[in-house]
């Protein structure tokens, strides 16, 4: 589900859309990522890909991608009504297959599928639809704005060594014994806590610095949506707002049965707390 906040933008979707291309950081580095990502695919594939974009919105991105990639079989998956009927109207007309159903009811296999923007706001359930559909040779295109990188010494450690990946009220518990214990009354071990304080530094710094620049060029469209964002993500229990960090989503599709291929950073040459937004490509 897309986060009500946007809902809350007095603009339409398409509007929202563009404005985040030109006034946040890093998003649109990110399309151009993928868009590279998803040509180097059909061009090596030997056959016409079939693609699908499992959270699409109102098919801005998949617009975008077409147009430099116009030798694919794209469907465009969104379940949420307004944005669905933008959608529509965007391709209407056109070979593009609209799917609003839960990514349950798909059945049909897939070989790229392109997860921009979702990670951070969909319960983890959905990569086991994409493992059940994803072609054996195929690949994920994993997008996102990442919480930058706060696990490092002890803290990376213990993410490398994590038996599973549990959010509990937020909190990033490793293994049964720390679950179980969250479960019977809450109880969270203090490196947990620790961790938590360290993401949520390292997101006040990212917002800072996102917000300074779209303010700065004017762009208050999303720089309100932006401080929507801030709201929840520093609300640890949020839970439709949650940015991690990139080597703890790593660990999270690691047990998940995915295999890193390749890893793009959108901002390559900035300091590592301010690389947000990277491109990952996993395969099966």
């Amino acid at each position: 589900m897309i986060f009500d906040s946007q809902k809350a933008v007095d603009i339409s979707r398409g509007e929202l859309t563009a404005s985040l291309r030109e006034g946040h950081l890093q998003i649109d580095e990110v399309d151009l990522g993928i868009i590279d990502v998803v040509k180097r695919f059909a061009s090596e594939f030997g056959r016409r890909p079939r693609v699908m974009d499992i959270g699409c919105g109102n098919g801005f991105f998949p617009a975008r991608l077409l147009e430099a990639v116009p030798e694919i079989d794209f469907v465009a998956r969104e379940s949420w009504e307004i944005a669905v009927k933008e959608l529509k109207q965007r391709f209407e007309g056109t070979p593009v297959r609209i799917f609003t159903a839960p990514l349950a009811d798909w059945d049909e296999p897939l070989d790229v599928v392109i997860n921009w923007s979702r990670h951070h706001h969909w319960p983890r359930t959905y990569l086991d639809h994409i493992k059940r559909f994803m072609a054996p040779d195929g690949v994920m295109v994993l997008a996102d704005e990442f919480c930058p990188e706060y696990c490092f010494g002890e803290y990376a450690e213990r993410i490398h060594n994590a038996d599973r990946i549990y959010l509990g009220g937020g909190y990033v518990l490793v293994d049964d014994e720390e679950v179980a214990a969250y479960e019977k009354d809450g109880t969270l071990p203090d490196i947990a806590r620790e961790m938590e304080k360290l993401r949520l530094k390292a997101l006040w710094r990212w917002y800072r610095y996102v917000l300074d620049y779209a303010i700065e060029h004017d762009h208050m469209h999303a720089a309100v949506l932006e401080l929507r964002a801030v709201r929840d993500d520093l609300d640890t229990d949020c839970g439709h707002e949650l940015k991690l960090s990139p080597l703890i989503v790593e660990k999270e599709l690691e047990l998940k049965g995915f295999r890193k291929l390749a890893c793009h950073t959108a901002a390559p040459n900035e300091p590592l707390d301010l690389r947000s937004g990277f491109v990952y490509e996993y395969g099966l």
